[in-house]
């Protein structure tokens, strides 16, 4: 690829991210209703639609009370019986008060905006690192990277918001000059984009502290001690609505939706019984603070080779080898400084991360992009891009005379786009064309249930609560210890339903296994040549003996 060009790289990627734009909406001009494929997306779309028209994130279900809390959807969590989010605040209330402005039905593209700036950013980024065109080349993977591609297009999702936050906020504290007033307000503004990321996803914040005093060590002669109050100050103000609406969410200022609200008040406390490793509760809080899943150097490897090399071999086998070429060619402080933080960050990760062991067999087999692994390691794939960057130039400089090393650069190209194109559209179960097929489904399964349900009825589905709720109560995940609360919402009139996806054996033991809580399926309605709806309901013996 050739950077001979007049025009400016920087008007070249502007026009990029325009179409990219539209790109990274597919799935929202594909979602016919507001159904989305991730639990954790049904949530936040959930709660900042709340917010818009609520200014709160809390949903009063009342019966909840009397049932131990079983009536949510997953990635909800429940407090005094109201449904509240299962996540942290930053994001639900970043993306609420933009849609008190837009409206929530704008809000979708708020993502699809933030993924190209952080493009923008990122190369503005590596022009203070590298030469022109690593910083440009670098620019153009990060548009068509299938991991950044794939995730731009999960509206609200939060990985994207966070990781185009972050590069605005380091670009802008990386280009300090000599003038002061500049300084100050550069870093002021650069340190809030910084603390709004953490806002979004405030469990990375050791790592992005770590980067942070990198940075101070490295460059100490430049920074000034006030710059520290500067990040303390951004970070007070940032964080204090979202400590008003933790207290008014979850009945404590330092809680968030991950933990087992019940076991509160204090954070120790309230953590999830995984996450408890001794009778400590210090050492507990540590663990979840650093490593919440423990250290597992098997699982990381096993996950590194295949969410990183075996997934984006075009992406990371170049980066290693880049790596070769960056240790040879580029000597300069800066660009040590960067791999230092690239090494660290993915250490960390990987180990952060890689060691969280699916117990979910289906997830790991219908899932390649689509596995949580991927959006966390983001970070990881794009500091990277540089490094796959170098190679590639140094192979295109392989090649003698101009037009060659542009047919080689153009050919380069287009083989990575033609990967990450047939990865994030046509691969696997989870492409994005598989799932605006689903998103189809979803709307006419929720209006094929919806007529057959009466409005207060509450359905039961380990898997598709997302595509039934909010116009139905759900329960998304339950123990056997719960069919004693299923007769409870039975017995106060409330329609009780099972959504099922299973074959006919796991049905016929399923229901032998209710008969011993009183309970069995009925009224069977089929909805999809795989799926079922049954109505749950008291056994009738005076029938069954008549039979």
């Amino acid at each position: 690829m050739s950077l001979n060009l007049k025009t400016k790289p920087i008007l070249i990627l502007s026009s990029l991210a325009v179409v990219f734009f539209f790109v990274y909406s597919f799935l929202i001009f594909s979602n016919p209703g507001s159904h989305f494929t991730w639990p954790d997306e049904t949530a936040n779309y959930f709660f900042i639609k709340n917010f818009v028209s609520q200014s709160n994130f809390s949903f009063a279900e009342p019966i909840n009370l009397n049932v131990d809390n079983i009536i949510k959807p997953r990635s909800f969590n429940v407090y005094q019986g109201n449904l509240v989010p299962g996540s942290f605040l930053g994001m639900l209330l970043l993306y609420g008060l933009i849609g008190k402005i837009i409206g929530i039905g704008l809000v979708g593209f708020v993502t699809s905006l933030l993924a190209v700036i952080g493009v923008i950013f990122f190369y503005k980024l590596l022009l203070k690192i590298f030469e022109p065109k690593i910083a440009f080349f670098s620019a153009l993977l990060m548009f068509i990277f299938p991991g950044w591609w794939y995730y731009a297009n999960f509206s609200f999702l939060p990985n994207t918001a966070f990781i185009a936050f972050l590069l605005v906020g380091f670009y802008l504290i990386v280009s300090l000059n000599q003038n002061i007033k500049i300084n100050y307000l550069r870093i002021a503004v650069g340190l809030l984009f910084i603390a709004l990321a953490l806002a979004i996803r405030t469990n990375e914040f050791i790592w992005i502290l770590g980067i942070l005093l990198l940075l101070a060590l490295v460059y100490r002669k430049n920074i000034k001690w006030q710059f520290g109050l500067i990040f303390c100050a951004i970070c007070i103000l940032v964080f204090l609505p979202i400590f008003y609406f933790n207290q008014q969410t979850y009945g404590y200022f330092l809680s968030f939706g991950y933990l087992r609200l019940q076991n509160g008040p204090t954070l120790a406390s309230a953590l999830p019984t995984e996450f408890k490793a001794t009778s400590s509760e210090f050492i507990n809080l540590t663990k979840f603070l650093i490593l919440p899943f423990g250290l597992h150097p098997r699982a990381i490897l096993a996950n590194f080779n295949t969410y990183v090399l075996q997934l984006f071999p075009l992406y990371f086998v170049g980066a290693l080898l880049g790596i070769l070429i960056f240790f040879k060619k580029y000597q300069a402080q800066k660009q040590a400084v960067y791999f230092l933080v690239f090494f660290l960050v993915s250490i960390y990760l990987l180990a952060y991360y890689g060691s969280w062991i699916f117990e979910d067999v289906m997830t790991l087999q219908l899932n390649h992009l689509g596995i949580s692994y991927v959006r966390y390691f983001l970070p990881i794939y794009i500091l990277a891009l540089p490094f796959a960057a170098i190679f590639y130039y140094w192979l295109i400089g392989l090649f003698d005379g101009k037009k060659l090393k542009i047919a080689a650069g153009i050919f380069v190209f287009i083989s990575l786009f033609a990967f990450s194109l047939n990865l994030v559209y046509f691969s696997g179960e989870d492409n994005l064309i598989k799932i605006a097929g689903n998103l189809k489904d979803y709307q006419a399964i929720s209006q094929k249930v919806l007529a057959l349900t009466e409005d207060q009825a509450i359905i039961i589905s380990q898997r598709s609560d997302k595509v039934f709720f909010p116009e139905r109560k759900v329960i998304g995940r339950w123990q056997e210890d719960d069919y004693d609360r299923w007769a409870n919402i039975i017995e106060n009139k409330v329609p009780l339903y099972y959504y099922s996806y299973e074959g006919e054996d796991f049905l016929n033991k399923f229901n032998l296994l209710l008969n011993q809580y009183g309970l069995e399926l009925r009224d069977k309605k089929e909805i999809t040549a795989k799926e079922s709806l049954y109505k749950i309901e008291f056994v009738d013996y005076e029938e069954n003996d008549n039979q």
